[in-house]
């Protein structure tokens, strides 16, 4: 990334492009109905018959997110190769399922990993019927219809403050950049613009408040799993919001990730 080299010290270039690491950027586009098994944000999902439909603890029905289909995706290390991952969240509360207080427990949000998909779905029709008589003055969609969602691996860099930033430079962004940049020469926000805020599965996180693994001297949940992020596909196309714009991030520890276990995620949603 040569914009580096023209906004910071060489040695300072030289050090963030260290940070370089693999993820999956996502693409969301409108293309008609979708299958069950499609890689897709919003609409329903694949829902083996014996597993039931996902629902908070007062029974209301949790609305799928998205689902990714690793099958469909490019391979990078750590994350699977083949079975669906689907993510719902409570679209009937008005934090989305979240639980500030354990952004770990799987009430108002759940995730699920499918690794054998030959087993009997509950149809879209079938789980239509769990949202009869919900109330859409108290619906509170994130994602505004059904889009599938493609992915390619690319590079990123590390420029966005979190966890990630302090565990590898010592200090959080702005105390870096007052090291780095003199008073009269703050590059610090031109070295952000640089930070592609993408819909993602692993890489680097992106908040509009802060992390709140920051928190925790070693948080568990060191690894992205999914990132999903507010998006317009065009003038007249609302896509995905969170709140006011917001972002939407789920993390999980990364031996989790390569024994295939998600039982033990940490969700969090920001906006500003």
């Amino acid at each position: 990334m040569e914009e580096l080299f023209d906004i910071l010290p060489s040695e300072w270039a030289e050090r963030f492009l260290e940070t370089q690491k693999e993820r999956i950027e996502l693409s969301l586009k409108k293309e008609g109905k979708l299958s069950l098994l499609q890689s897709k944000a919003g609409g329903r999902g694949y829902l083996p018959k014996e597993q039931g439909y996902p629902t908070n603890e007062e029974g209301d029905p949790l609305s799928l997110l998205a689902q990714i289909n690793f099958a469909e995706m490019p391979q990078m290390e750590n994350y699977p190769e083949f079975g669906l991952l689907a993510f719902y969240v409570d679209y009937q509360d008005g934090v989305y399922g979240l639980d500030f207080h354990n952004q770990t427990e799987q009430k108002g949000f759940r995730v699920f990993f499918f690794e054998d998909l030959g087993e009997e779905s509950l149809t879209a029709e079938e789980q239509d019927v769990f949202f009869e008589g919900v109330d859409e003055d108290e619906f509170y969609p994130v994602v505004y219809g059904e889009f599938k969602i493609t992915g390619q691996v690319t590079d990123q860099i590390l420029l966005e403050d979190s966890y990630d930033f302090e565990n590898e430079f010592g200090n959080d962004f702005y105390d870096l950049a007052d090291q780095i940049f003199s008073e009269d020469n703050d590059m610090s926000y031109e070295l952000q613009l640089l930070a592609k805020k993408t819909s993602q599965v692993g890489g680097y996180p992106y908040f509009i408040q802060q992390d709140p693994r920051k928190y925790s001297d070693i948080p568990h949940h060191d690894t992205l799993l999914f990132q999903l992020v507010s998006e317009d596909l065009d003038r007249n196309t609302i896509a995905v919001i969170w709140g006011d714009s917001g972002v939407g991030n789920f993390f999980i520890n990364k031996q989790d990730l390569i024994n295939r276990d998600f039982s033990n995620i940490l969700y969090n949603w920001d906006c500003s």
